[in-house]
Order: structure tokens, then sequence, then C-alpha cells
């Protein structure tokens, strides 16, 4: 039988569990070091770009004007306006004409657009740009809460306003000015 002066006090258990808690805290610090500092990035290194010079008021206008297309989808595909989407297709083909004579475009399940840009070296494998011209219903009741008409594409205070402006009508619309941009000049990707 062990006698009760034998026993760790309470404090000692609570140094020893602090004790050892502190020794795994530091080894799990020297393992996440010791992998850290083997870490290589996969970062590729590339070339820097020329600077283009972009007519941002220009561009604005574009945005602008394809945010005024009511893109909207639903769940219920019955309340999508068709129309509207090849109204703003038809917008595309005529805002950005030298992308259109050079790319192949097809219609995917409804109204998604997939157009190619063929490369130089086929073989290679393609890269994919990405953006949705679809933007969410504005739910009812809330059109007062707007700065501006969801749907009015403003320019105004340095930014342009409306349903997509950010999601994301503005990624398609810089995708688009930059291939539109490129294919006037001429050039040609490396890979489609």
């Amino acid at each position: 039988m062990v006698a009760p002066t034998d026993l760790p006090s309470q404090r000692e258990l609570m140094r020893r569990a602090l004790l050892a808690a502190g020794l795994v805290l530091a080894t799990l610090v020297a393992v996440a070091l010791l992998r850290s500092a083997g870490f290589e990035s996969k970062q590729l290194a590339v070339e820097p770009t020329k600077v283009v010079a972009v007519d941002t008021a220009a561009v604005a206008d574009r945005l602008a004007a394809a945010i005024r297309f009511r893109t909207v989808s639903h769940t219920d595909r019955s309340r999508i306006d068709e129309g509207e989407f090849q109204r703003f297709h038809r917008h595309l083909r005529n805002t950005y004409p030298a992308l259109h004579a050079v790319l192949k475009r097809e219609r995917i399940a409804g109204q998604s657009l997939l157009y190619t840009w063929p490369g130089r070296q086929s073989d290679r494998p393609p890269i994919l740009l990405l953006a949705h011209q679809d933007v969410v219903p504005v739910e009812a009741g809330t059109e007062k809460d707007w700065e501006h008409p969801p749907f009015a594409g403003r320019v105004a205070e340095g930014f342009v306003w409306g349903r997509g402006s950010m999601d994301d009508k503005g990624n398609l619309v810089c995708i688009l000015e930059a291939v539109e941009a490129l294919v006037a000049e001429g050039f040609q990707p490396e890979r489609t």
C-alpha cells in the first residue's frame, strides 16, 4: 500500500500535464517548421507582360451595357427569359467583332456559350478562361434598397453599378475585352 505522502500533489500533476502539453506543442511547431523549410513552390516563373493602354471609360460603358441585359437564372427553368439571353448574345457579337471573326462559338445546353480559340500548337494541353453571363434574381421587395437600380448598368462614383457587375459579367467582359484586343493585334495563342 502506498502512503498518501508518496503520491504526487495536485499541483505537481498539473505541472507535469502542462510540461507534457508544452512538449507536444513544441514538437508540432518543430515539425511544421522543418516541413515548411523543405517546401518548394510550384509557381511558374514567367516574364512580365507589356503594359497595355486600356480605355477604362469605354470598358466601363461596355460592362454597363452588359448589365442592362436581364440574364437572370432561376431554378425553375420556365421562368428564364431565353430571349434576353439571345439578345445578350447578339450584343456580344456586335460588341466584340474581332473575337467573333476568329474564335469558334458554340451554344451549349441552352444559353451557355463556348468559344474556342485555336492555338498554334494543337498538341499542347488547352487552357480554360471561365465566366458566366447569368445573374441571380433580385429578391422581391429589395429594389428600394439598391443604391442604383439593379439592371440600370450605371457608371457612377468610379464604379459600374448593377446586378452582375461583380458576379460575373465583370469577369466575362474583362476576358472578352482582352481577347478582342489580342485578336485585333493578330495574336494567336500557343495553346488552344
